[in-house]
């Protein structure tokens, strides 16, 4: 979707052979455009992955989570990529503590699953990386947390890093449902029950999208942005159609961010903006009887 290449399954930016290729973020990087992703699952999930990093599998997530902030990986041993200028997006506390076989790579740590925490910490301007480093942390408002990072990343022009997610449900952000109420009805597998702090915590996809947009318009050459509603194809999987609108919506509210921003600090002729999906697939309505509504039941 990113190198316009014809590849084989679960390979991330290489050819059938292997081989690593470009995408059109290292292209733009290499033009002088800043360039950055954001998604409402984990941060090296398959379509932010594919935006920048290299590997000849999707499920390598450390060294994916590598390769996206600039530091050496499988793929990129001895030279590491120069990393994006924005990552936000889930993946925070799912912990593994062994490779999983075929899962990981060699440079696997145990810890958390989809980003090392000894990579956020390499990554930290605290010890000397590029990063303004967002994370979900107890008691923090997530959209206030997330703004205060990236109003610090603008000031000392640093790099925004944004890790946040349910831990307990592999490390995306709360489905928001149909109804806006975050207390998801059961798909193929039983409904995901959220806390309080796991609302609190954790900004929205448009909370991420407008401090990307905020920090990567810093560059007056321009910039390059993926942003994804990766829950709706979660929910699709799961055969979830009150998780599917919810994320619809969601998805909505991050796409009006973005042409809010145009609108307001650019143009339709400079601006490109693409809405389209990685994949999609049917809905199966086990239970067609369930949408009648209680009154026309009633008239029947």
């Amino acid at each position: 979707m990113t190198a316009g290449i014809k590849s084989y399954n679960n390979a991330i930016n290489v050819d059938p052979t292997g081989a690593p290729v470009m995408t059109i973020a290292h292209q733009a990087q290499l033009d002088g455009y800043s360039v950055g992703v954001v998604t409402s699952v984990p941060i090296t999930h398959a379509t932010p992955a594919a935006a920048y990093a290299h590997n000849v599998s999707r499920n390598d997530y450390q060294d994916l989570a590598r390769d996206l902030v600039g530091q050496t990986s499988i793929s990129h041993p001895e030279e590491s990529l120069p990393g994006l200028d924005v990552v936000l997006g889930g993946g925070h506390g799912t912990k593994e503590k062994a490779s999983g076989g075929k899962s990981h790579g060699k440079n696997f740590v145990p810890g958390w699953k989809y980003i090392s925490e000894e990579t956020i910490k390499k990554a930290d301007v605290k010890n000397g990386g590029k990063y303004t480093v967002a994370l979900r942390t107890d008691g923090v408002d997530g959209k206030a947390g997330l703004q205060k990072a990236t109003q610090a990343a603008i000031k000392n022009k640093t790099r925004l890093l944004g890790v946040y997610g349910v831990g307990a449900h592999a490390a995306h952000l709360p489905f928001q449902t149909a109804d806006g109420d975050y207390q998801p009805a059961p798909g193929k597998t039983s409904a995901e029950k959220y806390s309080v702090a796991d609302i609190k915590e954790n900004p929205t996809l448009a909370d991420m999208t407008e401090s990307a947009l905020d920090v990567l318009s810093q560059n007056k050459k321009g910039f390059w942005l993926m942003v994804e509603a990766g829950d709706v194809d979660w929910a699709n999987h799961d055969n979830n159609l009150d998780n599917s609108i919810g994320a619809v919506k969601s998805g909505e509210a991050a796409f009006k961010v973005i042409t809010d921003w145009v609108e307001k600090n650019s143009n339709w002729k400079d601006t490109v903006v693409i809405l389209t999906a990685d994949h999609g697939h049917y809905l199966h309505i086990d239970q067609p009887e369930a949408l009648i509504p209680p009154s026309a039941k009633k008239q029947k």
